[in-house]
C-alpha cells in the first residue's frame, strides 16, 4: 500500500511537471513560430539597439513573408528603421538600412513610371519599404525602399514628416504622387520591367510594408 501511494505521489508530481512544461515552453515550441519583433514602438530614423528586439510567437500561417528569426537579430541591432514599427511588430530585413549607406554598390535608384501603377497609398513617403505585387497574377516582385515620390509633372514631391507612428496619421494634403523611385538592383528592375511590359498598364500594386 505504501509502495502504491508513493507511486502514485510521483505520477502527480511528475504530471504536474510535465503540465508546466508545456504551458512554459511545449506549447509554442510544438505549435508556435518564433520570429524577431519590435519591442516597442520605433519611428523612421531610429537606430535599433538589441533591446528594441524581442521574440514572439506565431501561428505559422501567419508569419510574415520574409520575416527575421530570433537568431538573425544581430543583422538588425544597429540598423535605421526605414519607417515606423509597431511594438510585437515582425521584422523583415527590408525594413531597415545601415546609417552609412543610401543603398549598395549593387544597388541603384529605378522610376516605376504612373502609367506601372495600378494602386498605391497616398500616404506613401521617401525611405519607405513598399511591396510590390501584380494585380492581375498575384506574383510578388520584391520588397524595395522609396528612394523618391514624383507628382504627374515628374518633379519630387519634398516629404513632410514622417515621425507620424500611424500611417493614418501622416499629412496627406499635397500634390498627388504620380510615380515612385526605388532603391533596387538592376537584375530586380528588368524582373520588374519584363514583367509590366507583359502585364500592361495599371497592374502594380504599392504596399507599404507591414501594414499599420
Amino acid at each position: 500500500m505504501r509502495r502504491t501511494t508513493v507511486l502514485g505521489i510521483l505520477l502527480m508530481v511528475l504530471s504536474i511537471g510535465l503540465l508546466v512544461v508545456w504551458e512554459t515552453w511545449g506549447r509554442n515550441a510544438v505549435l508556435l513560430t518564433p520570429v524577431l519583433a519590435a519591442s516597442r514602438d520605433i519611428a523612421a530614423g531610429e537606430s535599433m539597439l538589441p533591446g528594441d528586439l524581442s521574440t514572439i510567437y506565431v501561428l505559422p500561417e501567419t508569419v510574415m513573408q520574409g520575416a527575421l528569426p530570433p537568431e538573425e537579430s544581430g543583422r538588425i541591432a544597429g540598423r535605421t528603421a526605414v519607417y515606423p514599427l509597431r511594438s510585437n511588430q515582425q521584422l523583415t530585413a527590408a525594413f531597415f538600412r545601415q546609417e552609412e549607406e543610401v543603398f549598395r554598390n549593387d544597388q541603384s535608384i529605378f522610376l516605376l513610371p504612373g502609367d506601372w501603377i495600378g494602386s498605391m497609398s497616398a500616404a506613401v513617403r521617401p525611405g519607405d519599404a513598399v511591396r510590390l505585387v501584380s494585380a492581375s497574377s498575384g506574383t510578388e516582385m520584391g520588397t524595395h525602399r522609396v528612394a523618391y515620390i514624383l507628382d504627374r509633372n515628374g518633379r519630387a514631391i519634398p516629404a513632410p514628416d514622417t515621425s507620424a507612428g500611424d500611417l493614418l496619421e501622416r499629412y496627406s494634403d499635397r500634390d498627388p504622387v504620380e510615380s515612385l523611385e526605388i532603391v533596387c538592383t538592376p537584375e530586380e528592375y528588368i524582373a520588374i520591367f519584363q514583367y509590366q511590359m507583359d502585364a500592361g498598364p495599371r497592374d502594380l500594386i504599392v504596399c507599404i510594408q507591414g501594414g499599420l
